[in-house]
């Protein structure tokens, strides 16, 4: 799965990676946690989703039951994923993300992340509206079965979409998913991780000393 992640990209690396804008109220961030905004890229460009997909059907908000996550396997069965799987699709920018590991003393937490500064999450968004007209846009990362390195630690990682399969997956031209199920099935990153500080725990602290490499004694 994927609970909190890193975006620690220059906004010069994310205008070229992703041919945007990038608003100069962009800072980098190393503890993006449930329920806070973050940056996506859906098929009109730059935008900013909450994290933890509201289904367009909930009739109120329930705090602590957004869905942060989307099981790839199952996406286009899911009433909660499905329709937004068809119709509104995004990528997330990241750096790196966490993943936790039982230990002797609690759970250890790590970093995980790829030999290149910036990648994509695979992910959905919905639009979701109350009664008085109030609107709220959220979304979900994918996840699928862990690859790799991956295994060591966690038996469910986030899916990278690869760079020249962007369009492939933001394209909502037709309702036909085939594109965008085998954008998900190139899936082949392999994270490297390490031992980070327990500090990333408290989703309060933001700071480049939470994705530093530590030892474990």
């Amino acid at each position: 799965m994927c609970g909190r992640f890193a975006l620690n990209a220059s906004a010069q690396d994310l205008e070229e990676h992703f041919q945007v804008n990038v608003p100069d109220v962009y800072i980098k961030r190393f503890n993006i946690a449930p329920g806070s905004p973050l940056l996506a890229i859906n098929a009109t460009g730059l935008t900013f989703f909450s994290w933890g997909l509201v289904p367009a059907w909930m009739r109120e908000l329930k705090p602590g039951r957004q869905m942060i996550n989307a099981r790839a396997e199952t996406i286009t069965e899911k009433p909660s994923f499905k329709n937004a799987f068809k119709r509104r699709r995004c990528l997330i920018p990241a750096s790196g993300f966490y993943e936790w590991q039982k230990s002797a003393t609690g759970k250890q937490p790590y970093y995980c992340y790829l030999d290149q500064p910036l990648f994509s999450f695979a992910a959905i968004w919905e639009l979701w509206q109350d009664g008085m007209g109030n609107e709220l846009q959220s979304c979900a990362i994918l996840t699928s079965e862990a690859i790799g390195k991956m295994t060591q630690i966690h038996h469910r990682m986030p899916i990278v979409i690869r760079p020249e399969n962007y369009a492939d997956w933001l394209d909502h031209s037709s309702e036909q998913t085939d594109k965008a199920l085998d954008c998900l099935a190139l899936m082949d990153a392999d994270f490297d991780f390490h031992a980070v500080t327990s500090q990333v725990n408290n989703a309060a602290n933001d700071s480049e000393k939470l994705v530093e490499r530590m030892g474990i004694i």
